[in-house]
């Protein structure tokens, strides 16, 4: 399975009591997709067409520190994609798993909002003199 990761932040919405929208990236397995969720206490990695979480990454000083860059994020988020492929090869079925997952959202939750991408260029600007 290739693995890719989308350099393109998008908006992307988390299976909870309701469709909660969140920043991230698109991590694609094979044509599975999941997006990395950069939280607080961690990186949550949730399957794109469900919105339901796969795996919890924690915040370690280490991943802090190799994800405090675009560049060094996108090879962060190429390993976690390695990690989701075992993930996947490890289970019997997942299609039917997956499935099931999509189901269960659109039964308690209706349908997800459309993904769009996001500008988070503005974060890397450079910073301007001029008040306003």
């Amino acid at each position: 399975m290739k693995i890719s990761v989308n350099e393109q932040t998008q908006t992307f919405y988390l299976a909870c009591l309701e469709w909660v929208p969140t920043v991230g990236h698109e991590i694609r397995v094979g044509d599975y997709r999941f997006c990395a969720l950069p939280l607080e206490s961690g990186i949550n990695i949730s399957e794109v067409t469900s919105g339901m979480r796969v795996l919890k990454l924690p915040m370690s000083e280490e991943v802090h520190a190799i994800t405090e860059t675009k560049e060094g994020s996108m090879i962060y988020f190429l390993k976690v994609g390695e990690r989701i492929k075992r993930l996947i090869e490890g289970m019997n079925d997942f299609d039917k798993h997956l499935s099931e997952m999509v189901k269960t959202s659109v039964e308690r939750l209706g349908e997800m909002p459309p993904i769009e991408d996001y500008d988070s260029d503005w974060i890397f600007a450079e910073q301007s003199d001029i008040l306003n």
